[in-house]
């Protein structure tokens, strides 16, 4: 009997792509149901399961797993109209790479381009604020700042105080954000030299800090530079009462 050259369609679920960091349409090209069921020699018991599944996105086709696992614990209990108990499992879904706890800029792929140094920097930075090691990304916001001074050419031997001066002279920033920038830097030195930790809201104020400078200094003030070489120079006027004629 001949084969079928028919290919056959592809599993289509829903899934959270880490990627979009969102719901999506997902290729499933594989899952293991595992249930498991414990008790112990005083007839205590439970039941559940694990199912691990291989997706790939229909969107941005990044590969990832899903872990999903229930127990009899943990169970969505409700009336039907007649009246009867009906339950279903919860589900606790783990996607590995897991998405980012923070999304990234859209800007962060400009600051490649400009500042290569600059933006290992924040990724590894990021990739710590995702992890929830709050003191090294502390440590790195302060070493991203340090990067971005060196970038609008001030000295890198200067201190932070000295660097921070300098910019405000320089009509980088103004007084407030001059007092913002040194607590960004105090809280890196702190964590750095003093083991101070910071928790996740005080980081993510001090990530948007951080951010706002950078994108105001590195990013916007790229484009007015570039802006600014394709706008054409004023015609000097010709001084009134002249002429070729004059001093004959």
């Amino acid at each position: 009997m001949a084969k079928s050259n028919r290919r056959k369609q592809p599993v289509i679920e829903k899934a959270h792509c880490p990627t979009c960091n969102r719901e999506q349409n997902c290729i499933l090209h594989g899952r293991a149901d595992k249930p498991w069921r414990w008790e112990d020699r005083y007839g205590n018991s439970m039941v559940g399961g694990n199912a691990y599944s291989l997706f790939e996105c229909c969107g941005c086709e990044t590969v990832f797993t899903e872990t999903s696992s229930w127990d009899e614990n943990n169970i969505d209990q409700w009336y039907d109209y007649d009246g009867a108990i009906q339950s279903e499992a919860v589900y606790t879904k783990i996607t590995l790479p897991g998405p980012p706890a923070r999304p990234r800029p859209d800007w962060l792929d400009k600051i490649g381009k400009l500042d290569p140094n600059l933006f290992h920097i924040l990724d590894e930075t990021y990739r710590c604020y995702d992890e929830k090691c709050f003191i090294l990304a502390a440590i790195g916001l302060r070493t991203a700042l340090d990067s971005c001074v060196a970038s609008v050419k001030i000295d890198p031997a200067k201190s932070f105080q000295e660097k921070l001066k300098e910019l405000k002279e320089q009509g980088f920033i103004g007084d407030t954000e001059h007092g913002i920038l040194t607590v960004l830097t105090n809280a890196g030195s702190a964590a750095a030299h003093r083991g101070w930790s910071p928790n996740e809201e005080q980081t993510t104020h001090l990530l948007d800090v951080l951010e706002n400078f950078i994108h105001r200094v590195l990013v916007n003030g790229q484009k007015a530079l570039e802006i600014k070489s394709g706008i054409p120079e004023a015609q000097k006027r010709k001084r009134a009462g002249t002429s070729k004629a004059d001093g004959a």
